[in-house]
């Protein structure tokens, strides 16, 4: 891929001074990559996609979450799929160098290592490694637990450059009732400063159930997270994995009305909030695909249906297939997933029973679903 050495980084003018002086700071240290964040711009105007890749190498976790969605695609579940027809290899460090290698020959810029909770993973640092930290912006998830000053300051060091680290109240017994870990809060509380002290760019991220957006706990944490100069993610619940036990936790019209305008006010988005002058709406395909622990594409992280298996069909391909996908390329400016009664339930019933997620290419999505 040729880069224009006159490419400047997206929509520099409406960045603050600090994120400027982060990119400047990108640029000198992975000039490669740098680059690739700056065309991304370019790629969509003319009508390219540049979508983040979550990888999904492990589900192993620390935690058991109330909110956990990848229940079914949890390792724990393994021996009951072995030498079924459900079963399918386990994701490689040869494989996520091919992804790596894919992926940078379409110009994606940007890995999400996620899980489960990636610090747990004895291979972080190879998976980091394989993906190629010269190549890709490399981004973590975790839960904190394990985040102190000395592993931030050591995936900094292999070459991470950004954590999301999730907050689910800013009240501390919420918080640890909701992920089920006495002593939680105060670890997320630790991972902050340490994350900052290691120079690691970090966002906080939140999932909003039910009646939460009014709560002046909610505000709190917006008001905390835009004080400490962290942006703070907000994910919708949705009506899938352990939700599905939870209806009171899926989010009305009201709560997604207030958290845009709590926007306008604090350091907060969301998965459909405009960025840098680009308005993708639902970002299925688009903006993001998540690429689970055996080499399944899914559009999103709450879809559980598979655009197919990157050892059988090429990473371009199936982004293809997701583009001419009547439900996924098409702009929309609602959530899939969270906001399309027919698209919602379609999904309940393709998942209803499985032993095993995602439903496979050809049994959810398929080419029966093409716009064309």
């Amino acid at each position: 891929m040729k880069h224009n050495e006159q490419l400047t980084l997206i929509s520099e003018k409406n960045l603050s001074p600090d994120e400027l002086k982060k990119r400047a700071g990108l640029a000198k240290r992975k000039p490669y990559v740098a680059k690739k964040l700056a065309n991304i711009n370019s790629m969509e105007e003319r009508g390219e996609i540049s979508p983040i890749i979550r990888l999904e190498k492990s589900y192993l976790c620390n935690f058991q979450c109330t909110h956990c969605s990848a229940e079914f695609y949890m390792d724990r579940h393994l021996e009951k799929k072995l030498n079924t027809k459900e079963d399918r290899p386990q994701m490689t460090i040869e494989d996520i160098k091919k992804i790596s290698k894919e992926a940078d020959e379409l110009g994606l810029a940007r890995f999400v290592i996620t899980g489960g909770e990636p610090l747990v993973m004895r291979d972080f640092d190879k998976v980091v490694e394989a993906i190629d930290p010269d190549k890709h912006y490399v981004i973590t998830d975790t839960n904190g637990w394990f985040l102190d000053d000395r592993k931030a300051k050591h995936i900094k060091s292999i070459g991470v450059e950004k954590v999301q680290l999730s907050l689910d109240s800013f009240i501390e017994e919420e918080h640890d009732k909701f992920r089920n870990k006495p002593h939680s809060y105060k670890k997320v509380m630790r991972a902050v400063d340490a994350a900052l002290n290691a120079d690691l760019n970090l966002i906080l991220s939140t999932v909003l159930i039910g009646g939460r957006g009014k709560t002046k706990e909610f505000e709190d944490m917006c008001k905390f997270a835009t004080d400490r100069g962290i942006g703070l993610y907000v994910s919708y619940a949705k009506p899938v994995g352990s939700a599905t036990d939870h209806p009171e936790f899926v989010i009305t019209k009201e709560d997604a009305d207030i958290v845009r305008e709590l926007e306008k006010k604090y350091k907060v988005f969301t998965h459909m909030t405009p960025s840098y002058g680009s308005f993708k709406g639902c970002i299925t395909v688009k903006g993001i695909i998540t690429i689970t622990s055996t080499n399944e594409v899914t559009p999103c992280p709450y879809i559980d249906f598979s655009l197919g298996n990157l050892r059988k069909t090429s990473l371009k391909e199936i982004l293809n297939r997701g583009m001419r996908n009547k439900w996924l390329g098409p702009h929309r400016p609602d959530c899939l997933i969270g906001e399309d009664p027919s698209f919602i339930k379609l999904h309940q019933e393709k998942t209803a029973n499985r032993t095993h997620l995602p439903v496979p290419w050809g049994e959810g999505f398929s080419d029966n679903d093409e716009l064309f």
